[in-house]
């Protein structure tokens, strides 16, 4: 899946956040990747969670129970100039919808985040004239990698994620939010991809992980709050993050019964 000069649309509209929701809606279902009926399940999701990432970046997205009205999955990013609010003293300049049935999704939410992370680009995006010169910054390859955070000292534990469709952005938003209330240090590598670790009560760092189910995420922590701080964090990944989840259950070991002799045989 490849985000396509296409998909971006620059606005220099004044919109509040439902009319903003109903844009990308628009193009979405323009595109034949949803139908109307999608933005039912954008507005159910903000009413849980808020999909603001940060640094002025939004990825509104439906509910699982919204897939049926995804038709083809699909990415619209729109540039709102004059920004919208989206709640908490957030404003949303870049507002990136999100239509998919499954994880197509995640690797170009992965590029996207990471790319964002880098501030040099978002005030470009801010003068960006065409949809192309938007384009060129998303997926340039001049960005420079964020710069992984190290700890060398803590304690340290690795999970799986059993998440159907990964660490999208509504576990990723829960998993951070639990994340913050701890005092440690934390940080989180994707062990099955080339990224590094990144700040664990960064979303937009954790987002970029890309994480997929039965990747395995480790976790650092330091301070004195890490060993609790790890125990939680995986229950709370064990759990789902928010989600409801199918943790495989691994079989009792197969017990292997000694050979018995021709002679025992026959007597039973």
């Amino acid at each position: 899946m490849q985000l396509c000069e296409h998909d971006i649309f620059i606005s220099d509209e004044r919109l509040d956040k439902v009319t903003a929701l109903h844009r990308v809606v628009e193009k979405l279902s323009a595109a034949g990747n949803t139908t109307p009926d999608y933005l039912r399940g954008m507005l159910d999701r903000e009413a849980q969670i808020s999909t603001y990432l940060g640094n002025g970046i939004a990825i509104p997205h439906g509910t699982p129970e919204s897939r049926d009205a995804v038709l083809q999955t699909g990415v619209k990013v729109i540039v709102f100039r004059h920004g919208v609010d989206w709640g908490d003293g957030n404003t949303a300049y870049l507002v990136t919808g999100i239509a998919a049935r499954s994880n197509e999704h995640l690797e170009i939410l992965r590029q996207l985040t990471r790319v964002l992370s880098d501030d040099a680009i978002l005030q470009a995006l801010a003068k960006a004239e065409s949809p192309s010169q938007v384009l060129a910054l998303l997926t340039g390859s001049t960005t420079n990698t964020p710069a992984a955070v190290e700890l060398h000292e803590g304690e340290q534990a690795t999970f799986v994620i059993h998440n159907p469709h990964g660490l999208h952005a509504r576990p990723s938003a829960v998993l951070v939010k639990f994340i913050k209330q701890f005092q440690s240090h934390i940080t989180v590598e994707n062990l099955d991809s080339a990224s590094g670790p990144v700040d664990g009560k960064n979303l937009m760092r954790v987002v970029s992980l890309g994480a997929k189910k039965g990747h395995r995420l480790l976790f650092r922590a330091q301070g004195e709050d890490a060993q609790q701080a790890l125990r939680e964090i995986g229950e709370l990944i064990a759990s789902g993050a928010g989600e409801m989840i199918t943790v495989p259950v691994t079989p009792p070991p197969e017990v292997m019964q000694p050979k018995r002799s021709w002679l025992s045989r026959l007597f039973n």
